[in-house]
């Protein structure tokens, strides 16, 4: 290829007359040459980009060439073919991106709208963090809780039966709270039921809860020294600020 037939399609793009899809694959061809006659500065600038789209990569491309044909004092016009096409790519992709997430926020509705007077910050939340990979399912009947108690030689706290009655297993990101698995553990001398798993200083902590006082922790198992620490004052303190703020936060 020589250079009056680089100019020429670069001509050809600028001024919007090549198809985003002849125009990718054009380069795609000739990558090698245009680079050696643009040099690296240029060709990065024009370069396809294999997670754009060719509408994208058309105008990223159009761009470039255009600054490059100016660069050697040949004139073009410049159409707005490919930002129009990527504007319009762009805005479809939102409107599909909003009506998934109405969908979302109506099957979280019709899923866990149960959740809404007990734990409105928490349900609220899940509208926006609720994904199809995660694992919320309804709350156990009150003899499996006797059951459960019975086996631990324990008696619940009124917000963990409220929890439970509620929630039987919760699995999002990072954190797993799971009936069946309620256990008892001896920590630093100290009694917790240990109710699943919050990565929220390493990945694997325990969430410990304290019979004691009925606070929540973390057991930071991967701090300098192995460390309990306070996260909140109950169970329902926890699941209404502290998974809440968690979820905003991993969510941004």
């Amino acid at each position: 290829m020589m250079l009056q037939d680089l100019i020429e399609k670069f001509i050809s793009l600028t001024e919007g007359k090549l198809t985003p899809q002849e125009w990718v694959a054009w380069f795609t061809a000739h990558k090698g040459t245009i680079e050696k006659i643009c040099g690296r500065t240029a060709f990065l600038k024009i370069k396809n980009k294999e997670s754009f789209s060719e509408s994208r990569n058309a105008y990223i491309g159009q761009l470039g060439a255009f600054e490059w044909l100016n660069s050697m004092n040949v004139n073009t016009t410049l159409s707005d073919r490919y930002k129009k096409g990527w504007e319009k790519e762009f805005d479809d992709f939102c409107k599909v991106e909003k009506q998934k997430e109405k969908q979302l926020q109506e099957e979280v509705e019709n899923k866990f709208g149960y959740l809404k007077d007990r734990y409105p910050k928490f349900f609220r939340q899940l509208t926006y963090s609720y994904s199809i990979s995660d694992i919320i399912e309804a709350g156990v009947q009150q003899e499996f809780i006797l059951n459960k108690e019975k086996e631990l030689s324990i008696q619940l706290s009124e917000d963990l039966i409220t929890w439970y009655r509620n929630v039987s297993i919760l699995k999002l990101e990072g954190i797993e709270i799971d009936f069946q698995e309620l256990s008892t553990e001896t920590i630093q001398k100290k009694q917790y039921l240990v109710l699943g798993e919050f990565w929220l200083y390493g990945d694997g902590d325990q969430l410990l809860y304290s019979l004691e006082n009925q606070n929540i922790y973390s057991f930071a198992h991967e701090h300098s020294l192995p460390k309990i620490i306070k996260i909140a004052n109950s169970l329902s303190d926890f699941i209404e600020k502290k998974l809440v703020t968690y979820l905003k936060e991993y969510e941004s």
